[in-house]
């Protein structure tokens, strides 16, 4: 699988479409600088990536990566028809397997986060395999080339939108979260946390709401996301008590109340550990 760094959002490029006759081979390339996104209606493409064989199939994907080679390991044995689509993130990226640990962006250990910025997340999509949601992925390729072949007022930002789509289909398509048991646990306790941050929490009722045991909650969140289940449900308290205090004129009790925390006291200390002013000379940076 492969994971991209967000915001920004990946970036489309090129798009296009070729038919290959029996015993024509896609091109033989080297490190280029871009993803290529493989989508195949028919036939199959033999793809090599390095020394990884990837045989793409009928209404399957393959994404190669633009640090590395690729090349046919076998010309067509039949006539094969594929959309191919370049695009490029201007962040980081990694490849991760089903066995391995998801790399969370570590945000809840990140000090002194603005109120006003972005959050980044990972995009996680299936580097090879089946498209299940076929009609749709193939319905979006077929849009992408329409707005490429006709170009006209806001086409560019009409491509991005329809590429952004398209990457949600193929994030969906292979049900990732049963290939990865331990990352559909850890985004339910997400879910969870993030609907009742106003509430008080504690472990025994996460793990009654997911019907799985604490202590296994909490190492899928941190194995798969990066932090503990108090470390998350506090950063999105802190995210939401910041928000309230630029945009209400609510007293400090109040603010804590509303975003789960039971004493007041202990929120001014815990705001101020983690961003380094307290709640009152954080609303006052932003008072006209």
């Amino acid at each position: 699988m492969l994971q991209l760094i967000a915001p920004p959002l990946p970036i489309i490029l090129g798009v296009g479409e070729d038919t290959y006759s029996i015993g024509q081979s896609h091109p033989n390339r080297n490190k280029i600088g871009v993803f290529d996104l493989l989508v195949v209606t028919r036939g199959c493409l033999i793809m090599g990536e390095n020394k990884k064989k990837y045989p793409v199939e009928e209404k399957q994907a393959l994404i190669l990566y633009p640090d590395r080679h690729h090349y046919s390991v076998t010309p067509c044995e039949a006539e094969t028809h594929f959309y191919w689509i370049h695009f490029v993130t201007p962040k980081e990226w990694i490849e991760i397997n089903e066995d391995s640990t998801r790399r969370g962006y570590d945000f809840a250990k990140t000090e002194h986060r603005n109120a006003f910025s972005e959050h980044p997340f990972w995009i996680t999509l299936p580097k090879h395999g089946n498209i299940q949601n076929w009609s749709i992925v193939d319905l979006l390729c077929r849009q992408l080339l329409s707005i490429e072949e006709n170009m006209n007022y806001s086409w560019e930002w009409k491509r991005q939108i329809q590429f952004q789509q398209l990457l949600q289909e193929l994030a969906n398509t292979n049900n990732l979260a049963k290939s990865s048991p331990s990352m559909a646990v850890a985004e339910q306790a997400a879910s969870f946390l993030k609907k009742n941050f106003a509430k008080k929490i504690n472990y025994k009722e996460l793990g009654e709401s997911l019907c799985y045991h604490p202590n296994y909650i909490a190492r899928c969140m941190i194995n798969t996301l990066g932090f503990s289940p108090v470390e998350y449900v506090n950063q999105v308290r802190i995210d939401h008590s910041k928000i309230l205090l630029v945009s209400t004129n609510w007293s400090i009790e109040k603010i804590a109340e509303n975003c789960g925390f039971q004493q007041t006291a202990y929120f001014s200390r815990f705001f101020k550990k983690r961003e380094g002013m307290s709640p009152n000379q954080f609303r006052k940076q932003y008072e006209g």
